[in-house]
C-alpha cells in the first residue's frame, strides 16, 4: 500500500470529475476518431484450444422481482461441475451481443460509449466437456480460448488471498480492463468509467447465476501483481478490475449456502 495513498485518491477523484465551469474547456481540442478507435475485440490466435459455443439454452428461471430477492453472495461451493452450457449462460447473461449497430455492437451489459473495455478471463475448475486451465472469452467470435490446460485452484486460490471458495469452485471469473478503448474517447474520465463497466457486467453474472440456482460470490481482494501474472498482462495498459467466483450450491437454505468451506 503506498503511505501517501490518500492524498493519491483525493486527486484522483479531482482529477477526474466535471464541474460546469470548466466542461467546455474539457473538450477543447479533444476529438474521438470513431474510424481509427482501439479494437473492441481481444482474440488469442495462439490460444492451446478454441471451443465454440453457439447460442446457449435457455432454462426455465424464476421471475425477474425473484431472481433480485433471492441473489445472495454464497460460496459453500459442491463438488459437482458446472454444465458447459450454464457457463455459456452465464457469458452471455454478462457479455452477449445482443444488437449490431453496424459500427459497433451492443451487448446484455451497458457501457460507457458502448466501447467494452472489459475483459473476461476465467480459471475453470469443474465444468463438463472443459479441460481445467485458464480461458479467455472471444466476445465477438463467441468461443472460449483456452491458454493454459492445467489445475489452476491453488494459483488462482492463492492471487485471490487464500480464499477457499476460490479454489472450491466452478469456475472463477477474472475480469481485465483494456484501458486504451476507453482512454481513447473519456480521456481522464475513462478511469471512472471503466470500475462501472465491469459493475455492471459483474452484476449481470450474479443475476444470471442466481435464476440458473448456481452459488455466486463477487471478490474485490486480490493480490494484482499475482493475477496479472496468471494472466500474462501488464498491468497497467491492461489490468485486473475484479473477480467473481461460481459454483454449484445445495440451495436449501442460503445461509448454509453462504459460508466457503473451511
Amino acid at each position: 500500500m503506498h503511505p501517501d495513498w490518500k492524498r493519491i485518491c483525493d486527486e484522483f477523484l479531482t482529477a477526474t470529475c466535471y464541474s460546469p465551469e470548466e466542461l467546455d474547456e474539457y473538450w477543447t481540442d479533444r476529438t474521438y476518431d470513431r474510424d481509427n478507435r482501439p479494437d473492441t475485440y481481444l482474440t488469442h490466435p495462439d490460444a492451446l484450444v478454441r471451443v465454440p459455443l453457439g447460442e446457449p439454452t435457455f432454462p426455465p428461471t424464476p421471475d425477474l422481482w425473484t431472481v433480485l430477492r433471492e441473489r445472495r453472495s454464497k460460496r459453500n461451493f459442491l463438488p459437482e461441475p458446472l454444465s458447459l452450457n450454464e457457463l455459456n449462460c452465464l457469458l452471455w447473461g454478462s457479455q452477449g451481443i445482443v444488437q449490431d449497430m453496424g459500427g459497433y455492437q451492443l451487448r446484455t451489459a451497458p457501457s460507457a460509449g458502448a466501447l467494452y473495455p472489459i475483459e473476461t478471463y476465467m480459471v475453470v475448475n469443474r465444468v463438463q466437456g472443459l479441460e481445467p486451465g485458464l480461458y479467455h472469452l472471444d466476445v465477438e467470435g463467441w468461443a472460449l480460448e483456452g491458454l493454459r490446460l492445467a489445475d489452476l485452484s491453488d494459483e488462482v486460490c492463492a492471487a485471490l488471498l487464500d480464499q477457499e471458495a476460490v479454489r472450491a469452485s466452478g469456475v472463477t471469473f477474472l475480469w481485465t480492463c483494456v484501458l486504451d478503448r476507453c482512454l481513447a474517447k473519456y480521456y481522464e474520465r475513462a478511469f471512472r468509467y471503466v470500475w462501472w463497466d465491469v459493475g455492471h457486467i459483474s452484476e449481470n453474472l450474479s443475476l444470471a447465476a442466481t435464476a440458473l440456482g448456481l452459488g455466486v460470490c463477487i471478490i474485490g481482494a486480490w493480490h494484482d501483481s499475482l493475477v496479472h501474472e496468471l494472466i500474462g498482462i501488464d498491468g497497467r495498459e491492461h489490468f485486473s478490475a475484479l473477480t467473481s467466483a461460481v459454483g454449484r450450491v445445495a440451495g436449501q437454505d442460503w445461509q448454509e449456502d453462504r459460508r466457503a468451506p473451511s
